[in-house]
């Protein structure tokens, strides 16, 4: 624009000057060379205005669209230029701190984010913790729901499952089943004479004995309550079971736990049932298996307990033709 100026003035002084050189200089009435020179000095503030207060803004405005296009608001905004015109520059430091503004609430969220992403793998981390607490804890509970606390052998319930499943598979590979009831002989006047503590003793340590004796994978020992236990003996026959039950009978009288209420008067004695499941002789049903040993015990503990009774032939039995 200033080359504008300086080539409108270049010319200007030229013109006068050939003017004055002319004929033309001296016929030229005085008041057009006046108003041709006014016109040229309007041409040159005309000039003037136009850059001032047109061209300029223009040139201004362009920088800003082209650094509004470059914005990124992943990136801190630049400061703003100095030396512009004041309404420029207010629009420019509008726009700063708009970009400013913009940037910091960029750098607020991804913070948030962050923090929440933390937060939520914290809460997922607990949230596996409680689970495999809970799993752990179903275990447990489950377990416990099919042991006996006092003697960590399995409960009437576990027992019953068990021998509902023994039996079936005694009746379809016409196989061998035994059963046998336990009781320990005036144990009520034992916890009358020693205490209830040491008759709890008294019990865990006859589920030990128990638990050495049978001790394959298929056998199953549990207690039903109070002083009363049972052996549930898969493949097992009567001879074999009771030879093993006999000889339980002596590990128990070889402990030597004192009672003096008992039969003897000395020592803590056993009374035993037993009945058997065979292909020869089946029974209805678990139930009438469990019943024929309970009446073995019976008769065990009414001919003096501290013996083993056999079930009776014909208790329970299915008659073959």
């Amino acid at each position: 624009m200033a080359l504008a100026v300086v080539s409108v003035s270049l010319l200007l002084a030229a013109l006068i000057n050939a003017l004055q050189n002319s004929f033309l200089l001296d016929q030229m009435p005085t008041s057009l060379w006046r108003d041709l020179c006014l016109v040229l000095l309007l041409s040159v503030v005309l000039i003037v205005v136009l850059d001032r207060m047109l061209l300029r803004p223009l040139q201004q405005l362009r920088r800003l669209a082209s650094h509004a296009d470059a914005f990124d608001a992943t990136q801190p905004p630049p400061m703003p230029e100095p030396k512009a015109p004041n309404e420029l520059a207010r629009i420019s430091h509008s726009i700063t701190r708009a970009q400013q503004s913009l940037w910091q609430q960029l750098q607020d969220e991804q913070s948030r984010a962050e923090a929440l992403r933390i937060e939520v793998q914290r809460q997922q981390e607990a949230l596996r913790n409680a689970e495999q607490s809970l799993a752990q804890k179903s275990l447990e509970l489950g377990r416990l729901s099919r042991v006996d606390e006092l003697t960590g052998l399995a409960n009437r319930r576990e027992f019953d499952e068990g021998l509902r499943r023994e039996f079936k598979r005694a009746q379809r590979q016409r196989g061998h089943l035994a059963l046998a009831v336990l009781d320990l002989d005036h144990f009520k006047n034992f916890n009358e004479r020693y205490g209830v503590a040491a008759g709890d003793a008294v019990l865990a340590r006859f589920a030990q004995l128990l638990a050495v004796r049978f001790k394959r994978d298929t056998d199953l020992v549990a207690r039903l309550g109070g002083e009363e236990f049972v052996a549930l003996l898969p493949g097992f026959g009567l001879e074999v079971t009771q030879g093993l039950l006999e000889q339980l009978r002596e590990d128990l009288r070889e402990l030597q736990l004192p009672h003096e209420g008992g039969v003897n008067g000395q020592v803590l004695t056993v009374s035993i049932g037993l009945a058997a499941y065979s292909p020869t002789h089946p029974y209805l049903s678990p139930q009438a298996l469990m019943q024929a040993a309970d009446e073995a015990l019976y008769i065990a503990k009414h001919a003096g307990r501290d013996r083993l009774s056999l079930a009776a032939a014909s208790s329970g039995y299915i008659e073959r033709a």
